[in-house]
């Protein structure tokens, strides 16, 4: 009974001083709005950062591309090899323990026609694994698989940009598309690579702006021979890179019987530590933006303690009478403590309340909106109601520790 009246008496002190918890109230609310904006948008952003990173389809990826030989002996040897050729693939696949797939890409640039428009693209023509290797979806229609590389069908995956340049808003799946002298029938268009949190420079660009075809499709009706521009494996032990990358070396250096004519560039250890560089700039960025939150409500816990100390010091009277007739100090140290923590959970709820209608209203400058982070509710009302406490013990204690002739004189 004795917490509801003291909750009874906050809300009566509130009501009869209306500016001055208003005023009070304000610091209160808007440190509560702070940590819900900025908690919900650090959560938005490490979301959109790593869909952007994994949307680059790097993660345990590496690249083997042609180098000339580096070494005399190595020149003089060079005959002995092919070069990166489609054969690579199999002999990688075959003799390799630690890949999930390996892919091959060939590039080459020519003129499309589709949908009455002309433009220069990028033409790759890819394995079917690319899409497991580069993690690349589609939005609509189908990726190509091992039936359409086999029968070197001329069927193509449209990149994102390319789709909605030559046919706008009309689906391109079943359209026909000219690429030099051929014509491949549209199968499928390619999600977007990354967003525009995380890109990876121009050759996401590139491919959404290009076509994708079967390599198979690619030597037959495009540029023939077995030359490939990329070699691409795919692994999921990232905690031993080093040893995966040593492993490709030596068996790609067996298939070019000794020459050392290629590169292996380990794109999933970078990528890893770039990963490590992002992680410590989002903590830096939630340290700086926590700051930021606590000065805002630790100015809110002021107004909240110079609040009760004025209340304090019209009511000593009523402390006085109260404990006269037999009131205890754990009863008046309750009742402002009550008090202190009621206004500041009102301000923390209006605050939340307010940071849920600005996070619906910036949402759509977020690329994937601003969805609301649970989190920042429960930190903005917890420690507003914390800051409430904090700042209501000392003036409490002081209530509390008053003889009833003091505060009657008082």
């Amino acid at each position: 009974m004795a917490f509801w009246e003291a909750v009874r008496t906050t809300f009566a002190e509130i009501w009869g001083h209306k500016m001055r918890s208003g005023l009070t109230l304000v610091g209160v609310v808007l440190g509560t709005l702070a940590v819900v904006v900025m908690v919900t948008m650090i959560e938005a952003i490490k979301v959109m950062v790593w869909e952007g990173i994994k949307g680059l389809g790097y993660d345990g990826v590496m690249f083997i591309s042609q180098r000339a030989p580096q070494t005399p002996l190595e020149r003089k040897k060079v005959q002995f090899s092919n070069g990166l050729a489609i054969s690579d693939v199999n002999s990688l696949a075959a003799w390799g323990s630690d890949y999930d797939a390996v892919a091959a890409l060939s590039v080459l640039d020519t003129i499309a026609k589709g949908g009455g428009e002309e433009r220069r693209v990028r033409v790759y023509g890819v394995t079917p694994s690319y899409a497991e290797v580069r993690n690349r979806k589609v939005s609509s229609g189908r990726f190509f698989d091992a039936r359409d590389e086999a029968a070197r069908r001329r069927v193509a995956v449209l990149g994102a940009e390319l789709a909605e340049a030559m046919f706008g808003s009309s689906d391109p799946i079943g359209r026909e598309i000219r690429l030099g002298d051929a014509i491949f029938r549209v199968i499928g268009v390619e999600a977007r690579i990354g967003n525009n949190q995380v890109n990876d420079g121009g050759s996401g660009r590139r491919e959404m702006n290009g076509v994708l075809v079967g390599l198979q499709a690619f030597r037959a009706y495009l540029r023939g021979g077995d030359r490939i521009a990329l070699l691409m494996i795919k692994s999921s032990d990232e905690t031993h890179f080093s040893a995966v990358q040593s492993e490709t070396e030596r068996l790609v250096r067996r298939a070019h019987h000794g020459v050392s004519d290629f590169h292996v560039e380990n794109v999933a250890d970078e990528i890893f530590k770039a990963e490590a560089r992002i992680r410590e700039m989002l903590r830096n960025w939630t340290i700086v933006m926590a700051a930021i939150a606590g000065i805002s409500l630790l100015v809110g816990g002021v107004g909240i303690y110079s609040v009760l100390k004025i209340s304090l010091a019209e009511r000593l009277y009523e402390i006085g009478l109260r404990k006269a007739i037999g009131a205890s100090d754990r009863a008046i140290l309750l009742q402002f403590l009550v008090e202190s923590t009621s206004l500041s959970a009102l301000g923390g709820l209006l605050g939340c309340g307010l940071g849920v209608v600005v996070t619906r209203l910036v949402s759509g400058s977020f690329e994937a909106g601003l969805p609301l982070a649970p989190l920042g509710l429960v930190l903005g009302i917890s420690f507003a109601v914390a800051v409430g406490l904090f700042a209501g013990v000392f003036p409490s204690l002081s209530a509390a520790r008053l003889t009833p002739v003091e505060a009657l004189r008082g």
